[in-house]
């Protein structure tokens, strides 16, 4: 079992990462996968007047709300599983480094475990990790439920004894 956090082999500097297990990916998109053929086969069963009128209208409430739910999470777990890398945060002297951007240390205020909230519009949020920065803004970095509470809740106090440490270190 690959650990979430470890070291680069690509660089001589070897930056620590956290990452996820593409296999984690993979499983959970076959099972959402699954989920939406069953949706599909409740509207086929429709369409091919297979069902009842009672029926009908269990079935398609069941197809419509599975596939608003399960679609998004489906779709997600296929883009991490193509990902190219599955490196979700890295970090050296200089900063954190995200796939879109750098946030250098002297900008992190705090960091902390951002609890996810259902969207506007009612789908899924997963877990992420929130920098709060000193200019007040915030910066999310989602984990796409792809990392366990004990690697998440991991990940965070190590991130949270670097940012202590770099602190340290401008004083």
């Amino acid at each position: 079992m690959k650990p979430e956090l470890y070291k680069s082999s690509e660089s001589e500097l070897e930056h620590p990462q956290i990452g996820y297990r593409r296999f984690t990916a993979i499983w959970k998109g076959a099972l959402c996968f699954l989920f939406l053929l069953l949706c599909v086969t409740l509207l086929w069963i429709i369409y091919d007047e297979r069902a009842g009128q009672l029926e009908t209208l269990y079935y398609s409430i069941a197809a419509i709300l599975g596939m608003w739910f399960i679609g998004p999470l489906f779709f997600m777990f296929l883009s991490r599983v193509i990902a190219s890398s599955t490196v979700l945060l890295s970090w050296n002297d200089e900063g954190l480094h995200t796939l879109k951007r750098t946030i250098p240390w002297n900008e992190i205020r705090k960091i902390e475990l951002g609890s996810p909230a259902i969207s506007k519009w009612i789908l899924s949020a997963s877990p992420m990790i929130a920098l709060y920065l000193k200019d007040g803004t915030r910066r999310h970095i989602q984990t796409d439920h792809l990392l366990t509470k004990k690697e998440l809740s991991r990940a965070i106090v190590l991130l949270q004894e670097t940012l202590r440490e770099k602190q340290q270190q401008d004083i």
